[in-house]
């Protein structure tokens, strides 16, 4: 389902319906008569309109662009959504035996990432053993009984080494979570891949440069690489011995301590970097321009006033194709945006194909469009935020969309009783 514009698309529009008007403006004031302050006016008039298409070119090129630093922010809030989850379902199972069992089976399943933990946990839930489930937990996510320990912790670095090797002491091979999170080092292997494949024979610091870093981040992430790659090897070979020496524990608690100090110094510098700041930049300027303009227009911007166009055609891509940006920083502006889509919808649909597309999504996943206040963040199906606009739009202004959606809110039950019965 073609849902939205192309970037691409959209832009080379823009820029075909503005660019020419201001080339032939010189031309036009002789073979029309037009005078000279008017011939100024209509040019001030379409210079501002080139503005905001080199300004939405901008934003385009970097907001909703991919990058090294985004990957690494993206894949460390994936970590804690997991975690945060992982601690409900801790808390449920303290709870017992108020938690149906379906339910804990059913947070299991959508939790727990790792194969054999969750089975572990699965066959632990259909013997009623519940300790054991805790048990599990603790030890591979490092709880404690009601809170993340790590928040309370004088010295993270200490603890997860302790916490680490303590995991590897009792299950051989088999790192804890966080650890995992570490030799993962914010997707380095999927990000190597990605630029050499995309890029060829260009030298690693030239392929960094054409995904958003500049020479200087480019330098500084290699180098964090680097140091990673060496971490990692020795971690990889402690885990791979079945045995150890007294001095190999010790060593390999210096060894998890490094690189969980280097794992923080990965993310404040893909926090800091030129692309994360320029599109938390871009993102906030927007968020700004639509509060300003719903406070003064009480609606959305449309595509009709050429004045609210540039706005209309950079909200839509911004907002709507967001798959590159879902990282902490992010979530709160994103948050808002939504909650101005539901607040003022726009029409960006018509009413039949609002109604197709809300009948298909309720098919393929069982539920309408949900609102921003109701879903997970990361867990928002393609479409949703969209399609719940359209939906919001078409309800207000369609009685006979309100009466279709109300159906497939409240289907009527089929009548299996024999006539005249």
């Amino acid at each position: 389902m073609k849902t939205y514009i192309k970037t691409p698309i959209l832009l080379l529009s823009t820029l075909l319906l503005t660019l020419p008007a201001q080339a032939q403006l010189k031309g036009l004031s002789k073979t029309a008569g037009i005078s000279s302050k008017a011939a100024g006016q209509l040019s001030a008039k379409v210079s501002r309109e080139v503005s905001y298409v080199t300004s939405n070119a901008r934003a385009f090129a970097v907001g909703l662009s991919n990058s090294p630093t985004k990957h690494i922010l993206n894949q460390r809030f994936q970590f804690q959504r997991e975690y945060a989850r992982a601690v409900a379902l801790y808390q449920s199972l303290q709870a017992q035996p108020a938690v149906p069992p379906e339910k804990l089976r059913t947070q299991i399943q959508q939790t727990i990432i790792n194969n054999t933990l969750r089975t572990s946990l699965l066959n632990n839930l259909d013997r009623g053993y519940f300790s054991g489930m805790t048990q599990d937990l603790e030890q591979y996510f490092n709880l404690t009984p009601k809170l993340p320990f790590f928040s309370t912790s004088a010295n993270p670095s200490e603890s997860f080494a302790i916490a680490a090797r303590g995991y590897l002491t009792f299950h051989s091979h088999k790192p804890s979570w966080q650890l995992r999170e570490m030799i993962k080092f914010g997707g380095m292997h999927t990000i190597k891949s990605e630029l050499f494949n995309s890029m060829g024979n260009i030298p690693p610091q030239q392929a960094v440069l054409a995904r958003n870093l500049n020479e200087e981040e480019a330098e500084q992430l290699f180098s964090l690489y680097g140091r990673a790659d060496q971490l990692n090897d020795k971690i990889k070979k402690f885990i791979a011995k079945e045995t150890h020496t007294q001095q190999e524990y010790e060593e390999v608690l210096v060894t998890l301590r490094q690189m969980n100090d280097l794992y923080e110094e990965l993310l404040t510098f893909a926090k800091n970097s030129t692309s994360v700041r320029t599109t938390v930049e871009i993102y906030n300027n927007l968020l700004a321009d639509m509060e300003k303009f719903v406070a003064e227009h009480h609606r959305a911007p449309i595509w009709q006033d050429p004045l609210e166009r540039p706005l209309y055609h950079l909200f839509e891509p911004l907002v709507f194709n967001n798959q590159v940006n879902m990282f902490e920083e992010m979530i709160p502006i994103m948050t808002r945006l939504y909650e101005l889509t539901e607040m003022y919808p726009a029409k960006r649909l018509t009413e039949k194909d609002t109604l197709k597309s809300i009948k298909e999504f309720k098919e393929k996943h069982g539920f309408l469009p949900r609102s921003v206040k109701t879903r997970d963040f990361f867990d928002i199906r393609h479409d949703e935020p969209m399609l719940f606009e359209a939906m919001s739009y078409w309800k207000l202004n369609s009685t006979d969309f309100a009466r279709e959606l109300n159906q497939l809110m409240f289907p009527q039950e089929e009548d299996l009783f024999p006539p005249f019965f």
